[in-house]
């Protein structure tokens, strides 16, 4: 199984995509995201290792960290639409509290919501507004507009229409956490463990099991998407400005890590991302709607096939 650790480098991200989706690829970012499904079909989900599969108009709003993949299991849904945001506490935060909803602030795992067709119509209009405007609307317009459909979406869902996802134990978040933000560092799993006072054993056990890997495999799949990331940059970093963003403390032990993961080392890596940037077509600009195959290498998840970030 691999993960994809996903770096937005923003507070607040909203797409609009439609086309088949089949994701591959389990992913994880330090973002809530909410993803809408505005039409009745058939979808699968693992959410922290728990497979859910519906067939109705739905949200679903993952905290922070939370490991996690959707895919469209009909095969006649060869044009349906999704919106996706991305946000953090930073913008929640620059918002009034009465402003949020009570629910989100206390929600401690993620909630799928399961909508009528007339609920997912009217919250739909929303973001079709956004659309429609003869002008790029500002951030804060769409941070606005992000922050109404959160509170229509507790308003008109009842108790009934929701289910919880089984969250992770919060230590095990946690331990997500720390990985994501100090992979770059030399970082023990004993002493890893130690510093969450459980045994080695107790955390590869409940991390695999609410995640789906070992600790480790995580820990390889963080480094292994920022080095893809870096060697994508446009900035050109050198190969050992890279291994040293990575947690290696030099080229020699990054680049048999880097082969054993790609097939490449790092410079055919890059060398052969350039070729197929050259021959990609720039995306069009005023409309955030993409189809499938528009997305390129910097896209995110659910325009396209297969999914992979680098």
């Amino acid at each position: 199984m691999e993960i994809f650790l996903t770096d937005f480098g923003t507070t607040f991200r909203m797409e609009h995509f439609s086309g088949l989706s089949v994701m591959r690829y389990a992913h994880i970012h330090a973002q809530y995201e909410l993803y809408f499904c505005t039409e009745d079909v058939e979808q699968r989900s693992v959410i922290n290792g728990v497979e859910y599969v519906y067939q109705y108009p739905c949200v679903i709003l993952s905290p922070p960290y939370t490991v996690h993949s959707m895919s469209c299991t009909d095969t006649r849904a060869v044009d349906f639409d999704r919106y996706v945001f991305y946000f953090d506490e930073e913008m929640l935060s620059s918002y009034k509290t009465e402003l949020i909803p009570s629910a989100l602030r206390q929600m401690g795992e993620g909630r799928i919501f399961r909508l009528s067709q007339d609920q997912a119509e009217y919250l739909k209009r929303l973001l079709v507004w956004c659309e429609e405007q003869p002008d790029e609307i500002s951030k804060n317009t769409k941070e606005l507009t992000c922050v109404l459909f959160l509170n229509k979406l507790f308003e008109i869902c009842s108790e009934g229409q929701t289910t919880k996802v089984e969250g992770s134990p919060s230590y095990i978040q946690e331990v997500r956490r720390y990985v994501v933000e100090h992979f770059c560092e030399p970082l023990d799993i004993q002493n890893l463990a130690r510093l969450f006072s459980v045994s080695r054993s107790k955390l590869d056990r409940d991390f695999k099991k609410y995640t789906g890997i070992t600790v480790h495999d995580f820990l390889e799949s963080c480094r292994i998407n920022q080095a893809k990331r870096l060697l994508q940059s446009r900035k050109v970093y050198s190969i050992f400005e890279i291994a040293t963003r990575c947690g290696f403390d030099s080229e020699s032990y990054f680049f048999p890590f880097f082969k054993r993961h790609t097939g490449l080392t790092p410079s055919e890596f890059r060398n052969e991302y350039r070729k197929v940037s050259d021959h990609e077509s720039k995306p069009s600009c005023g409309n955030n709607k993409k189809k499938e195959g528009e997305q390129n290498g910097k896209d995110y998840l659910y325009g396209c096939g297969e999914h992979s970030i680098c």
